[in-house]
C-alpha cells in the first residue's frame, strides 16, 4: 500500500501555484497525487507535469455527472495521465432519494462501461450515507463492479467502524482516505495521527486487505495545509507507509 495526497487538501495553493505546488508536495516525500480537479489542464499537459516533478497520479476524483455527460473525455483524459482508477467524490441528495441500491445500479453500470477501458471506478463516501440506516452497504451490494474508496473519518463520523467497513469489502476498498479529526477542535480536521482516529488499525486492515493506496487528506486545515500534510506523511512513515 502506498501514501498519496488527496489535491483537495492543498486546493487553494495550487490554484495559485500549481506546478511549485506539486514541487513542493514531492519535497515532502510523496510519490503519488489524486486529483480533484483539473485546474485547467488537459490529461496531457498533466502528465508531462507529474513525470517533471517525478510524480505520478494515483487516481482522480471525477463527479458522476461528468461521468455521464462527458463519458468519453473522462476516459480520454484518466488514459492520457495514465489512471487505472477515477472516484466519485460527491453527490447530492438527488442522487439517492430513490434509495441507495438504486443509485449503486446506476454506478455498476458505470463500473462496467469503464472496467472495458481498463479503468476502475470507486465511491467515495462521507457521512450522508448512514443518516437512515447503512447506505453504504447497500449500495455495494447493487453494484458488484464498484470499488470503494472509504473515507475512514467519515464513516466513523457517521457513527460506524471504519476499521470494520475496511475489512468487509477487502480489495474492494482499492483505496482509503486516512483522513484524522478532533470532535472538539475548529477546524475539526486534523494531522494523521493527532485525532480521534483509530489510525494504526486502519492502515493495519487496509494493507491485510489488498488496499492500494492511502491518501492523506484534510477538509481544511488547522494551519498551513502543506504542513499538515508533512506531518501526516511523518507519521505515516513510522507505521511503515511511503
Amino acid at each position: 500500500m502506498r501514501l498519496t495526497i488527496q489535491l483537495y487538501t492543498v486546493r487553494d495553493a495550487l490554484a495559485a501555484d500549481l506546478s511549485g505546488t506539486l514541487a513542493k508536495i514531492k519535497e515532502i516525500g510523496l510519490d503519488y497525487v489524486e486529483l480533484a480537479g483539473d485546474y485547467g489542464k488537459s490529461g496531457e499537459e498533466w502528465k508531462t507535469m507529474l513525470d517533471e516533478l517525478g510524480l505520478k497520479a494515483s487516481g482522480a476524483h471525477i463527479g458522476v455527472d461528468q461521468l455521464e455527460n462527458n463519458y468519453d473525455g473522462t476516459v480520454a483524459f484518466a488514459k492520457a495521465l495514465g489512471l487505472s482508477l477515477v472516484i466519485v467524490p460527491w453527490i447530492g441528495k438527488d442522487r439517492y432519494e430513490n434509495g441507495w441500491a438504486a443509485f449503486g445500479a446506476q454506478l455498476e453500470v458505470i463500473a462496467q462501461k469503464l472496467a472495458t477501458e481498463g479503468i476502475k471506478l470507486a465511491y467515495h463516501n462521507h457521512d450522508f450515507e448512514y443518516i437512515d440506516g447503512d447506505g453504504f452497504s447497500e449500495l455495494y451490494a447493487a453494484a458488484p463492479t464498484l470499488n470503494a474508496e472509504v473515507d475512514a473519518a467519515w464513516v466513523k463520523i457517521g457513527g460506524h467502524d471504519p476499521v470494520e467497513v475496511i475489512r468487509g469489502l477487502g480489495a474492494r476498498a482499492i483505496a482509503v482516505h486516512g483522513k484524522d479529526f478532533d470532535p472538539s477542535a475548529t477546524p475539526r480536521w486534523v494531522p494523521a495521527g493527532t485525532g480521534v482516529m483509530p489510525m494504526e488499525e486502519v492502515v493495519k486492515t487496509a494493507q491485510a486487505g489488498g488496499t492500494q493506496f492511502l491518501a492523506i487528506e484534510l477538509d481544511e486545515s488547522p494551519a498551513d495545509p502543506l504542513d499538515a500534510v508533512a506531518a501526516s506523511f511523518a507519521y505515516f512513515k513510522v507505521l511503515g507507509l511511503s
